[in-house]
């Protein structure tokens, strides 16, 4: 009981800082979007490898060439993660973008039941359907102002692939400490996004950034990943994925508010209406979880 309690306040805290990523996000423009994700998870990674150095390199000594494959995996697939939710999110508008991150815990239940035979019970189910009509009444928002269906498709895309990231996460509890895991994968997305930065068009705004971009950047890195994300990543290794999957709800709502009243950037009818029906159905899907 003990731990389950400390599960759930580590996850009502990290939707409070997960709520900060979109508009802070959001703040740090001009900054390519890659340049964004590339700058939080680096410096999350220093951050956490400063904290605790020593255990970090001996425990990363005695991982398997295997585990150190499956952790660079988890950090790449943490690096599409953010580089598709913040160019999603330079695509579309703020309401739409963190509307649609209340999909995640319905992503875990799609791909436990694709990748693992996990058949969702019936309220699962109905928790998809009505959460995925709500993602079609947000779509029909776009063409008004900066709402963008572009934007939308790839903010979907992040949240496919935070349920495999919140999967890698419990599947390394016993080799590795919280702290180790998260600045691990944290560096390995930064190596990941680095890696694609040659790619990127010469009018790319990367270096030197403006200075509210740096302030935004060090904020990202310190708020939402190294204390949301962290905290993440601990609950998920001991508690019940439909626990950890409160966070994304909580992040829609605290995101809307914030994006609100520091950005004015205001939702649409359509998609406040839209966000409601989607924190619906993934209330139904959560309580139906086994």
């Amino acid at each position: 009981m003990k731990r389950r309690s400390e599960a759930v306040l580590l996850v009502a805290g990290a939707g409070a800082a997960f709520a900060t990523s979109g508009p802070l996000a959001r703040y740090a423009r001009p900054l390519h979007p890659l340049g964004i994700a590339l700058g939080r998870v680096l410096l999350a990674a220093l951050v956490l490898a400063a904290l605790d150095g020593r255990r970090l390199l001996g425990e990363a000594r005695q991982l398997s060439g295997r585990q150190r494959r499956g952790v660079f995996l988890a950090g790449a697939i943490l690096a599409a993660h953010f580089a598709l939710f913040v160019w999603g999110l330079d695509r579309t508008s703020l309401p739409a973008a963190v509307s649609l991150v209340s999909l995640e815990p319905l992503s875990v239940v799609l791909l436990a039941w694709l990748l693992h035979g996990i058949r969702p019970t019936p309220l699962e189910q109905a928790g998809v359907v009505i959460a995925t009509a709500g993602a079609v009444v947000i779509s029909r928002g776009a063409g008004a102002g900066e709402h963008q269906i572009l934007g939308d498709l790839l903010v979907i895309g992040a949240v496919l692939l935070y349920g495999l990231y919140i999967s890698a996460a419990r599947a390394y509890r016993g080799e590795l400490s919280a702290g180790s895991y998260a600045a691990l994968v944290y560096g390995a997305a930064a190596l990941t996004t680095a890696a694609a930065l040659p790619f990127l068009p010469s009018s790319a705004v990367l270096w030197p950034m403006p200075t509210h971009s740096l302030i935004a950047v060090l904020a990202l890195a310190l708020i939402p990943t190294v204390i949301g994300h962290t905290a993440v990543q601990a609950a998920a290794r001991h508690t019940s994925p439909s626990i950890v999957a409160l966070v994304s709800p909580a992040e829609t709502v605290g995101a809307l508010v914030i994006g609100a009243v520091w950005l004015g950037a205001w939702p649409s009818d359509l998609e406040i209406g839209g966000a409601l029906v989607i924190l619906v159905g993934v209330t139904v899907g959560i309580l139906g979880a086994r």
